[in-house]
């Protein structure tokens, strides 16, 4: 197909018409991300962050004189549904599991709330907000119920501050029209 039936067939599908772009040809605006794009994306900045949090839970610990795998043991109590944490071999290995795991999970839950966040800083907003969110519900109330080594193990104004910085962490891969735009919406 030559350019000038290109121009006649209108957009692709996925794509909308936008302003004028270069040499005067209009330009195309990328669709709304699909769900499936969302989720991919979700999981990627999910463990992304997590890793990230996990290295600063770890660099915490050794400065609370404590072994850098500490993290990682507490984590496993979440999976092995134990009171006290247990430094094995199994449950450090247990316990990055668990972490990547939900921390791809996480990124997916803020990946299908993008799109209700509508520009960079109610992005940053919602970013710092979910972090503050994770916390309270995985160590103020599940904590409290379900899983007390949350309660005593773990620095608490330091936990407050690690979750908002996943969420923070999540932002470079949302900061993008096309996962900000609602489908069906215009930005």
């Amino acid at each position: 197909m030559d350019a000038t039936a290109d121009e006649r067939s209108g957009p692709r599908i996925g794509e909308r018409p936008d302003a004028a772009g270069y040499e005067g040809r209009a330009g195309v605006m990328p669709a709304p991300a699909e769900f499936g794009d969302r989720v991919a994306r979700g999981t990627v900045a999910g463990i992304a962050a997590g890793l990230v949090f996990l290295v600063a839970n770890m660099l915490w610990a050794t400065k609370s004189d404590l072994p850098a795998v500490a993290p990682l043991v507490d984590i496993s109590t979440i999976f092995n549904f134990d009171d006290v944490a247990h430094p094995t071999t199994e449950n450090m290995f247990i316990g990055l599991v668990t972490h990547l795991t939900l921390s791809a999970t996480f990124g997916v839950a803020f990946a299908l709330l993008v799109p209700l966040l509508r520009d960079v800083r109610m992005l940053t907003l919602g970013a710092v907000a979910f972090g503050v969110g994770l916390y309270i519900v995985n160590f103020q109330i599940l904590g409290r119920t379900a899983f007390p080594w949350f309660q005593e193990g773990p620095d608490q104004v330091f936990e407050v501050f690690a979750h908002a910085g996943f969420g923070l962490l999540l932002l470079p891969f949302f900061v993008s029209r096309r996962f900000t735009a609602m489908p069906g919406r215009a930005n």
